[in-house]
């Protein structure tokens, strides 16, 4: 007889064969323990729910690294997660379905962000912006400008990204979810939202915040001038789609210097021309 099998012979029946270790007690005795060992599993481990749904994010979480959040984010909704986490820190957080924008100022604390939409409202991508920006330091050539002409910055993207945040309002500041937002923000904004309203209000915050710094003017009018209309219009093409030519028209109707208002006119003739 096998060690595993025991034979218990009936009158006039044919012997039957039982295994030891699947007796029915034995069985439910030890489905009822591991069922018991996965509900105190359960119990004991921290909740982790993270869903994007109607450009809302719900996050309960508790010590989760703040990039495997974005991570999750990137995954659900399909869109890029670009840029760097300037404080890549665990996070033990609980919101529910909190508009986008407010739930990231939550995750990222102050680190400045963009958010970028298709032309049908769907999140393209979510550029971290490298945290909060400060007001620059003067340039060491200063001191040898003209009296009231700051030196132009190195590049326009320098001066975009080192101008302090100026102050929004109304559906811009919604979307931001904050009361002032950066000049990368609001370009991004300017040619990608998906509200017609929400791109006009950071076109024209952002013209404006060029318009009213010297330097940041003088660094723009530098590159536009290094630029023929061609290489400008393909640009623009390239960075608005189809919202190409109503950017020109936004610059060409906000903008109070005469020499970007020709620029704009010349590259929306260009873009209508098809060029």
């Amino acid at each position: 007889m096998s060690a595993l099998v025991a034979v218990t012979p009936g009158a006039g029946s044919r012997p039957t064969a039982r295994l030891r270790g699947c007796d029915p007690a034995v069985m439910l005795g030890g489905v009822r323990l591991m069922l018991a060992c996965r509900l105190a599993l359960a119990a004991l481990a921290p909740e982790r729910v993270i869903r994007y749904e109607r450009d809302t994010l719900t996050v309960h979480v508790t010590s989760m690294p703040v990039t495997e959040v974005l991570d999750e984010l990137g995954r659900q909704s399909g869109a890029k997660i670009q840029g760097q986490m300037r404080d890549p820190r665990d996070l033990s957080v609980e919101f529910e379905a909190v508009p986008l924008a407010d739930a990231l100022h939550r995750l990222l604390g102050d680190q400045n962000f963009a958010l970028v939409y298709g032309n049908e409202g769907q999140l393209k991508s979510v550029r971290l912006l490298g945290g909060p920006q400060a007001v620059p330091a003067a340039p060491a050539t200063a001191a040898a400008s003209p009296a009231n002409q700051p030196a132009a910055p190195a590049s326009v993207m320098d001066a975009l990204a080192n101008h302090p945040p100026i102050a929004v309002t109304g559906r811009l500041g919604d979307v931001i979810g904050g009361h002032d937002a950066t000049l990368l923000q609001l370009a991004d904004l300017g040619v990608h939202h998906a509200d017609a309203i929400v791109r006009a209000q950071a076109a024209r915050a952002f013209i404006a915040a060029v318009d009213t710094d010297p330097a940041l003017r003088a660094s723009v009018l530098t590159q536009l001038n290094a630029m023929d209309e061609g290489t400008l219009s393909s640009l623009l093409r390239n960075a608005a789609g189809a919202h190409a030519e109503e950017v020109a028209m936004q610059i060409l109707a906000t903008a109070r210097a005469s020499e970007i208002r020709s620029k704009a006119s010349a590259v929306l003739q260009r873009l209508r021309a098809g060029g």
